[in-house]
């Protein structure tokens, strides 16, 4: 995978005291995005969507390749500004559990982070190609209008697997854009053959 909003890997190392493998990546001074939400609320419209269309496009281009990046939240996305830039640059990393999509064919064991997990795969069914990717996208756009995790106030655990299974979502936050409400509930659909693909969320 190559792409401008995608983490360069530069290879593998090992740590010669814990024999413990490393992976080297492009280094991003800001941390990761969880760790800027309560700064990315305080922004301006045009500065939120120029993030989240950052965040989407590179999700397309994974999909683009056929594959399904599987755990994708907010601790797997990485911002860096340099001194030169006027706005912060957004790269999605942590490929571990990225698939092909003909791999998920079967049933799949879940690893991911549960309020970032669409409905289907806690029902223990497959990733649905794109689509599983594009659920999690919409609990990004939601905690850029509410500066915290979703459900980040309740235990994660099996009681709360079966809430989200049920249909239950954050709660929309009060003054966000209609257009943006509409997009979002879409993307978290409960089927996952009625949420936009990567490449129409981008439109």
């Amino acid at each position: 995978l190559s792409s401008n909003d995608i983490i360069e890997i530069y290879g593998f190392t090992k740590d010669p005291d814990t024999l413990k493998y490393m992976v080297v990546i492009d280094y991003a001074n800001k941390g990761n995005l969880r760790e800027n939400l309560t700064k990315i609320v305080e922004n301006n419209w045009n500065q939120k969507l120029f993030m989240l269309y950052q965040i989407v496009s590179g999700l397309s281009k994974i999909h683009e390749q056929n594959l399904i990046h599987c755990d994708f939240h907010d601790g797997n996305i990485l911002i860096h500004r340099d001194k030169k830039d006027k706005e912060d640059k957004v790269y999605i990393c942590d490929f571990g559990l990225c698939q092909p999509v003909k791999s998920f064919l079967i049933e799949y064991d879940y690893y991911g982070v549960l309020p970032c997990t669409a409905p289907e795969v806690l029902r223990g069914k497959s990733y649905t190609p794109a689509t599983s990717d594009i659920y999690s996208f919409s609990m990004i756009m939601w905690e850029f209008t509410s500066g915290v995790p979703p459900f980040n106030n309740r235990a994660h655990d099996i009681q709360l697997s079966l809430n989200i299974c049920k249909g239950e979502r954050p709660e929309i936050v009060e003054n966000t854009p209609q257009c943006y409400v509409d997009l979002m509930k879409k993307c978290w659909n409960e089927d996952p053959l009625k949420r936009p693909s990567s490449k129409e969320v981008l439109k």
